[in-house]
């Protein structure tokens, strides 16, 4: 007789795999984070090591796009009887994740800010776009020079990338939907041609 797998064993398990995506998760958010705030302090010999061999803008969005194309994969792998309403809960949740780092990229920066402002003795500035943006009417709406709108600009294509994501999701299931009820009709066709034959 074969020995039986303990059920606690198999949960037991299951947690410690759970808390590892979490903790790997996590490590990849804070480094998110991190590069976004880079990203926004001016010149800084951080930000100069990483801008020497990539943008950091670009670096900033193909980590926060990662981190949301690796938490639907996650959220999908894991949910697969999904219904539209899973959908519009699944867009919400990828839609927070870019809004929560998004504010605490903001958030840390605007500390780094105060910290300097109080250890320097300068005044303290609140303002994230770039003096050039600040100039009135004169200047141009966007300036890929300006940290600030370049931040903008990565988080709204994460928010973009999230909403393909979930809108794939729900492509695929009319899909399936469609081709559910092109069967069912088959189905019960053949019944009632079965059904018909046997009357006669």
């Amino acid at each position: 007789m074969a020995p039986q797998a303990d059920p606690s064993d198999a949960l037991r398990s299951s947690c410690a795999r759970a808390s590892k995506h979490m903790a790997l998760y996590g490590c990849m958010a804070i480094f998110v984070v991190a590069v976004g705030v880079l990203s926004l302090v001016g010149v800084s010999r951080p930000r100069q090591m990483v801008e020497s061999w990539i943008n950091i803008h670009a670096l900033f969005g193909l980590l926060l796009c990662g981190l949301v194309i690796a938490r639907y994969q996650w959220r999908v792998r894991h949910s697969p009887g999904m219904l539209p309403t899973d959908l519009r809960e699944l867009s919400r949740h990828l839609s927070r994740i870019v809004y929560l780092l998004l504010y605490v990229v903001i958030g840390v920066r605007q500390s780094i800010g105060i910290v300097n402002s109080i250890r320097h003795g300068g005044a303290i500035d609140f303002n994230l776009f770039d003096g050039r943006f600040r100039n009135g009417p004169d200047s141009r709406a966007f300036d890929p020079k300006d940290d600030f709108q370049m931040f903008l600009a990565t988080g709204l294509f994460a928010l973009v990338i999230a909403r393909v994501l979930a809108l794939r999701i729900w492509l695929r299931l009319i899909d399936y939907a469609a081709t559910w009820n092109v069967l069912d009709r088959k189905v019960r066709l053949s019944r009632a041609a079965k059904v018909s034959f046997r009357t006669r």
